[in-house]
Formats: structure tokens, C-alpha cells, sequence
């Protein structure tokens, strides 16, 4: 029994470690996170808001909708029909506020360009 635990748990600490970027039949590259992986939320401007991954990745995602109608003083999240949300289109990934939510559709996924000045 506790080896049976303890295999589980060692697959479960791989599984964390595991890569956010996935690699598409060709042999490219994606640029990827989870939706467990979102530490944060922001707007960016009246379509774009931020998802804060960690501290040196953050993510745009557009939504059609107006920013402001996000109903920002109840929990925001992100649904996704995949494990792994990728930059590109936003198909088949939303964003949920409000109490009741509310859903709205997002139309892209960009990378935020990284900050941190060259050399620190």
C-alpha cells in the first residue's frame, strides 16, 4: 500500500515538473500553460486582459466583449475543452466572472512581451 502511495506521489511531482510547452506533429514548439497554472488576472486594455502564470510569464488573452463588463469583484477564471491552453486562436477557451459567471469567448492568446530588462 504505501509503495502503490508512493509511486503515485512521485508521478504526481513529475507531473508538476513537466514543460508548459508542447510540441506539435510537425516538431514544432508551442507556447503553452494550464488553467491551474493562472496566479492572476488583469486588464490590459478594453479587449485584452492578462493572465499571470508566473512572475516572468504572462499571457493576453482577447475577448470580444468590452473588459469593463467583466465583473471584477467576483472570481475570474479560465475554462478550457484542453489540459493546455496554447497562443494562437482561442478556440474552445473562455473566460468566466461574475456571480452568477459569465461567460465570454476568447478570440486569441498571446505571449506578454518580457519586461525584465537585459542583464538582471
Amino acid at each position: 500500500m504505501f509503495r502503490k502511495l508512493a509511486a503515485a506521489a512521485a508521478l504526481l511531482a513529475l507531473g508538476a515538473c513537466a514543460s508548459t510547452t508542447e510540441t506539435a506533429g510537425s516538431g514544432e514548439t508551442r507556447d503553452c500553460f494550464r488553467t491551474l497554472d493562472v496566479r492572476g488576472y488583469g486588464v490590459v486594455d478594453e479587449s485584452r486582459i492578462r493572465a499571470r502564470v508566473s512572475t516572468t510569464r504572462e499571457y493576453y488573452l482577447t475577448i470580444a466583449q468590452n473588459t469593463r463588463d467583466l465583473d471584477w469583484n467576483h472570481a475570474i477564471s479560465i475554462r478550457s475543452n484542453t489540459s493546455f491552453i496554447c497562443v494562437g486562436n482561442g478556440l474552445g477557451v473562455q473566460v468566466l466572472g461574475g456571480d452568477p459567471p459569465i461567460t465570454y469567448q476568447v478570440t486569441r492568446i498571446e505571449r506578454a512581451p518580457d519586461e525584465t530588462p537585459p542583464g538582471s
